[in-house]
């Protein structure tokens, strides 16, 4: 209300003013879409959205998290301000190109094998697109037979998503890949702007205002390739971005009023199929994106929703019908964004420990995500492979103890058994606005192609104390690794020991010290902190010397203010002055 009706151009705190004022206010190149910095990363107005959107729930976001130190669960109307973080834009990028770019480059390949894959990278200007690491030559040639599923492809066939979508950072990176694909492939930019938002981009969310804005995003990418975008050449396009729904509020009775000119077989199918939707969506806003829904006859769906047979008749029973075709079209558009395969899967989940979830999504994950349940952002990783192709690619940033910790050791199994293409290992201060070790971050890209000995390539920038080195040394290509995942399955644990040596790794080829000999435990007090005292802990007016051998002698010992409690130490020989053999306790 105060930014509506508080309007100033004059008044120096005032937020119109600050926004045109060309001395104090913010650069308006700053909200010019086109505006590339010196190195050409875009810095336009897509960008300003998230941060917007981001900032718009500060508020909100400080007084879940105190809530949560009273140990009050997040709700579901909580968990975006809790959850949302805005992706630096070169790590989007950098997921992006290696995942929606690296399937155009397989095409190219699988086209002409003498492509070369660095150089084709560098034609389109994806400047953090990596090689893949060159590989044995038993591994080069699956990699070709794989490769020729892609001879074929066209880019209108390129399905991606990102099941986390936010305000739409990644869905406007991958608008941008996709135009270069488009243009390479021959398309006009303005044709292409519809083909990509008609074919390509797909997206969710659980919160409606995120929802609003990545529209709103994805529609002015479009406008800003073709100035006829938003009118469109039929129809104005529909982007296939949505946010979440219920179907708590949806009359089940309504459902005997559609689908009279389908088949009878058709009828009942779309019948079972939507009441089994209609279970599955029940409070989905609590569980977002890792709700697994079943593969359904969409067409027959969408048919079935459009044939409301009341014939502007209205009855008793009719009533309200028309505001149930809306919901359930509502429901079979989100569902089959959920339920079908994509050939990429981009996204920066929510990190949040599963304990600080509410009882219904802690239940969902503990019975659906058994190898990582730990915390929401890696049930998304797994939620994700699932979402991909058998082919396709997943690119996610995560916190990184999931290459770590025993929690996670079957989750890291399941990866090792598919092509991990190469990964960013950026440490704390990843994000700008999060000071501290807070959160520790990896960004990768995974394939579910199933291949053995497949090289990777680890990038490890977690010594570096700011987010644009990171960035500047990730481009210099520093501290570089390159490690076939399947050798981390020789580790106890299967930990992502991708820095350590070959002579390390092979170490843990051979038998453990335990298979050859029986391991003990040597002699000891039982608790150190009882039974041990150093010199400077023992008052001189509190300790006996005795010279002979028999002798026991006492210390007094207090411990927290308490009872005094007296232990004695009969082993205990030192040296002191030109005295030898003294017992001191």
């Amino acid at each position: 209300m105060e930014l509506l009706f508080g309007i100033s151009y004059t008044n120096k705190d005032d937020v119109i003013y600050m926004l045109v004022n060309p001395e104090t206010g913010i650069p308006e190149a700053d909200f010019n879409v086109s505006s590339l910095d010196e190195e050409g990363n875009p810095t336009g107005q897509v960008e300003i959205i998230g941060w917007l959107y981001q900032y718009y729930n500060t508020e909100l976001k400080d007084d879940t998290f105190a809530k949560l130190k009273k140990n009050v669960k997040i709700t579901k109307e909580r968990i975006p301000a809790a959850t949302q973080l805005f992706t630096p834009d070169w790590i989007v990028r950098y997921m992006v190109e290696n995942s929606v770019g690296r399937i155009w480059i397989e095409h190219l390949r699988a086209v002409d094998p003498s492509t070369d894959e660095k150089a084709t990278a560098e034609r389109f200007g994806w400047k953090y697109y990596l090689p893949e690491a060159e590989q044995e030559e038993a591994v080069n040639v699956k990699l070709a037979e794989i490769r020729t599923t892609y001879k074929d492809l066209k880019p209108t066939d390129i399905t991606c998503i990102d099941p986390c979508m936010g305000s739409g950072h990644i869905l406007i990176a991958m608008f941008d890949v996709l135009m270069d694909i488009y243009e390479s492939a021959g398309y006009d930019k303005r044709e292409a702007a519809f083909e990509i938002v008609a074919h390509n981009i797909h997206g969710l969310d659980i919160d409606q205002r995120a929802y609003q804005l990545a529209y709103f995003a994805v529609m002015m990418k479009g406008r800003g390739y073709n100035r006829r975008f938003l009118r469109g050449r039929d129809e104005k396009p529909e982007p296939k971005v949505y946010a979440i729904v219920e179907s708590n509020e949806i009359n089940r009775n309504h459902l005997r009023l559609f689908g009279a000119h389908l088949s009878e077989k058709e009828r009942n199918l779309a019948v079972m199929q939507i009441e089994g939707l209609l279970d599955t969506f029940k409070d989905a806003r609590e569980y977002g994106s890792i709700l697994n829904v079943d593969e359904c006859a969409w067409n027959v769906l969408q048919r079935f929703v459009d044939d409301l047979g009341t014939t502007g008749q209205i009855s008793f029973e009719s009533v309200g019908s028309e505001e149930t075709q809306e919901s359930l079209r509502k429901l079979v558009r989100v569902a089959r964004n959920l339920g079908q395969k994509y050939d990429v899967v981009v996204t920066n989940p929510p990190y949040m420990s599963a304990s600080n979830t509410g009882n219904k999504v802690y239940d969902l994950i503990q019975k659906d995500y058994p190898d990582s349940k730990a915390d929401l952002f890696s049930v998304f990783i797994e939620r994700c492979g699932k979402m991909a192709k058998p082919k396709g690619y997943q690119a996610l940033i995560t916190q990184h103890s999931w290459m770590f910790l025993t929690t996670f050791q079957n989750l890291r199994s399941k990866i090792n058994g598919k092509k991990l293409v190469n990964m960013i290992h950026l440490g704390a201060h990843a994000f700008e606005e999060i000071s501290g070790e807070v959160v520790q971050a990896v960004a990768f890209v995974v394939s579910n192609i199933d291949i053995v000995n497949f090289k990777s390539k680890f990038v490890r920038l977690i010594n570096i104390a700011n987010a644009d080195g990171k960035r500047i040394a990730f481009l210099n290509n520093k501290e570089q690794y390159v490690r076939a995942s399947s050798e981390f399955s020789d580790i106890p644990g299967c930990i992502y020991m991708y820095w350590a040596s070959d002579k390390i790794i092979k170490l843990f080829q051979g038998k453990s010290l335990g298979e050859i000999y029986d391991i003990k435990s040597g002699l000891s007090t039982g608790d150190n902190d009882i039974f041990l005292r150093y010199w400077h802990e023992i008052s001189a007016t509190n300790f006996s010397i005795y010279t002979g051998n028999k002798q026991l002698g006492w210390i007094p010992y207090n411990k927290g203010g308490g009872t005094r409690r007296w232990y004695g130490l009969n082993s205990l020989v030192v040296y002191w002055g030109i005295l030898s053999k003294m017992r001191v306790n």
